[in-house]
């Protein structure tokens, strides 16, 4: 009895022994693999300061799985074999990661990249496993093939092979892959060839070395804590010398030269914060900058898309007249920005500014043309914990394991934080080596945009999260959603609270940057403008995230200006008339002494005439986004403002009209009941359409009163 207990205790204590080198293999493994895809899907991406504790938490998280499977699978060997060799309980523990490996890839759906390949190569390991259990020929057969290091790369490497040729649909997103599926297909195949025929030459020999066999026990341990350990190591003293802090401040250049300072902060709707009326105190640093501004509390996005709308904001015009949008099939993604038309940045740098962009979204990117005209144009992207290029890798579930105990939302953060795109900032300002010229400083912050990650304690600041959905979960309810669906009770509140968080942390952030100012005695020399590209849907009219609609819950936006003392602006003021954010950039030239050329339609806001009647436009474009029922592939939707009137038309043939004033969330079409305004505002619409470039250039014989009515539409200079 005692032998008998002896040998259970035996073989579960080596069992999880060798768990804890197996798993110790995969995860070193899966660390490099998701390293190097995320190198190659996103060059320049570096490692963020908050991405190792959520490493070292998976780490901890896989070595644990480990000892507590071998262990398991040590008690499984002792009950249905022959008591168990430590060779056999190395292939007992390797198995429990192969059938780990093959529960993660049965769970998705089979229509994803890849799925029947790893499911294929996952049996096929699992059988050679169990084969070589029960037979030493067997296990001496295969050599190392069998070996958790060469599963786990092999596993791995597959996956990633069938990832690389998924991105021969991406080369808009900036994915090069030339001949990298070849060069890893020839490498798998040469790791089955050189571990089988290794194994079969080198195994015994060294299984017989009792020095080798304790070696083999601490290598894989070894090599994991070491492989992570240095590259934080490497990324946090790059990180630290990437974004030192400026020693000496910049200079704001002659007093007739203010700085201008223009901030983005991504997916922000305007009825969520709160210098807005949001119930909700979203905003407190914002509250503050408009002591010293001017609110506009009718500001509208030219677009709903992270793409188009900043294209409006450098350009001062429309999406069909810069052509930075989503033109299916052949532009999903997006056209780059016309060539041909000047921007804000390269018109002020024309005039000897400094200009410089920090940018979270990677829409921002060069392929896209957003860079024009900037100097230095940083967009610093970390490399991410968990992506949908991973779905087949063991750290999604490890994920939901640890969520039982810890909170993981971070483990879905695709973006750099607004922190960190403010320390770049500053590392780049105090590299300008005492320059006197004024700069143009362009910033884009991330943090309300899905998958809503706010950072702690800014993902509590709000009633709602529910800590165990994850990413995964809301893009499932959001496709349910989309499909027509009701919206399920638990997405508003988790969503809406985390992104309200988000909104939170970057209003401190913006405050902790206006701080920066007045310590460096800039901030009253310093144009400050802070708007937001478009806002955000959460369910209504089975919209969810955004370029999927006209409506106002996308195109209503913030804008806020700290004008210098020179623009003679009142500050505190709230401006209630209607304005666009093609206005931005105009206003911006004019304050700061430049030309405005004629390409720009937008208006200068301080010479705006409240009583004056002005209409303007804004344009959807259907994108490789989740698109609602009344569209399912997507529609061009157009919109024209006359205050009050918002009049809607779509390529679905749909016509709307709403009064904003009265009904701001449009629950009440007024297309019949007010024909006429609609039947105006629907020629007004079509006017405008037959400007758009490459429509029929034939000359037009207008009268007087028409050339007037094209003026206040903004498209006639």
């Amino acid at each position: 009895m005692r032998r008998t207990r002896g040998r259970l205790s035996y073989s579960i204590r080596w069992g999880a022994v060798h768990g804890f080198t197996v798993w110790s293999a995969y995860c070193a493994a899966e660390f490099v693999f998701a390293s190097l895809l995320f190198a190659l899907a996103r060059p320049y991406s570096e490692f963020a300061s908050w991405h190792w504790s959520l490493t070292w938490l998976l780490v901890a998280g896989f070595l644990a799985a480990g000892v507590v499977l071998g262990a398991l699978a040590g008690a499984a060997v002792y009950f249905f074999g022959d008591g168990g060799s430590r060779s056999q309980l190395e292939q007992a523990a390797t198995l429990t990661l192969v059938l780990s490996f093959l529960a993660n890839v049965v769970a998705h759906p089979p229509t994803l990249s890849g799925w029947g390949w790893l499911l294929t190569a996952g049996l096929a390991f699992a059988i050679l496993l169990a084969l070589g259990l029960r037979s030493r020929d067997w296990h001496a057969r295969v050599g190392y093939l069998t070996n958790p290091w060469v599963i786990s790369g092999f596993l791995l490497g597959l996956g990633q092979e069938a990832v690389v040729l998924s991105m021969g649909t991406a080369d808009q997103l900036g994915s090069h892959i030339g001949g990298l599926e070849w060069l890893l297909a020839s490498l798998l195949a040469l790791l089955v060839i050189v571990s089988v025929m290794a194994g079969r030459a080198f195994r015994s020999r060294f299984e017989s070395t009792p020095w080798v066999r304790a070696a083999s026990f601490a290598l894989a341990p070894f090599a994991l804590i070491l492989l992570v350990a240095a590259s934080q190591a490497v990324s946090s003293a790059r990180t630290t010398v990437h974004a030192a802090s400026p020693e000496t401040p910049p200079s704001a250049g002659p007093a007739s030269q203010p700085n201008l300072l223009l901030i983005v902060m991504d997916t922000v709707r305007a009825d969520h914060l709160g210098i807005d009326g949001y119930d909700r105190a979203t905003s407190p640093n914002l509250r503050r900058l408009a002591r010293d501004s001017v609110l506009y509390t009718r500001a509208m996005s030219a677009s709903d898309f992270t793409l188009t709308s900043h294209a409006s904001i450098f350009t001062g015009t429309y999406p069909s007249f810069h052509g930075a949008y989503c033109d299916p099939p052949s532009a999903a993604f997006g056209r780059r920005l016309d060539d041909s038309l000047p921007t804000l940045a390269g018109l002020l740098r024309d005039r000897g500014y400094y200009t410089l962009a920090v940018a979270a979204n990677l829409y921002m990117r060069a392929e896209f043309g957003l860079d024009r005209g900037f100097e230095r144009f940083e967009i610093p992207r970390p490399v991410p914990i968990l992506d949908a290029e991973t779905w087949y890798m063991l750290r999604r579930p490890m994920r939901r394991v640890l969520g039982y105990g810890f909170d993981t939302a971070q483990f879905d953060r695709l973006y750099s934080r607004s922190q960190d795109i403010n320390r770049e900032l500053l590392g780049l300002l105090a590299r300008r080596n005492g320059s006197r010229a004024p700069f143009f400083v362009f910033l884009n912050y991330m943090d309300a945009h899905f998958p809503y990650a706010p950072p702690a304690p800014y993902d509590r600041e709000f009633p709602g999260k529910n800590r165990r959905l994850t990413a995964d979960d809301l893009d499932l309810e959001q496709q349910a959603i989309a499909a027509g669906g009701p919206v399920p009770s638990n997405y508003r509140p988790h969503a809406i609270s985390q992104y309200d968080g988000g909104i939170a942390y970057m209003d401190a952030q913006i405050g902790q940057l206006m701080d920066w100012l007045k310590q460096q005695r800039i901030y009253d020399n310093t144009m400050v403008v802070v708007t937001s590209d478009h806002g955000e849907a959460f369910g209504e009219r089975n919209h969810t995230g955004h370029a999927n609609s006209p409506y106002q819950n996308l195109l209503h936006v913030a804008l806020m200006v700290k004008y210098p003392a020179s623009a003679g602006a009142p500050a505190g003021t709230v401006v209630e008339t209607p304005v666009s954010t093609i206005d931005i950039a105009p206003t911006v030239l004019k304050v700061l002494g430049s030309p405005i050329p004629p390409t720009m339609v937008g208006q200068n806001l301080l010479q705006t005439d409240p009583a004056a009647k002005r209409e303007f436009f804004a344009e959807t474009f259907p994108c490789a986004t989740l698109q609602s029922p009344e569209c399912p592939r997507g529609c061009i939707a157009r919109a024209v403002y006359s205050w009050p009137y918002k009049f809607i038309t779509s390529t679905n043939g749909r016509r709307q009209l709403y009064d904003l004033s009265a009904d701001p969330n449009e629950t009440h079409d007024l297309l019949r009941t007010d024909p006429r305004e609609a039947k105006q505002l629907n020629a007004d619409l079509r006017a405008w359409v037959k400007t758009f470039p490459g429509h029929s250039r034939q000359k037009l014989q207008l009268n007087p009163e028409a050339i007037q009515r094209l003026k206040s539409l903004g498209y006639v200079q």
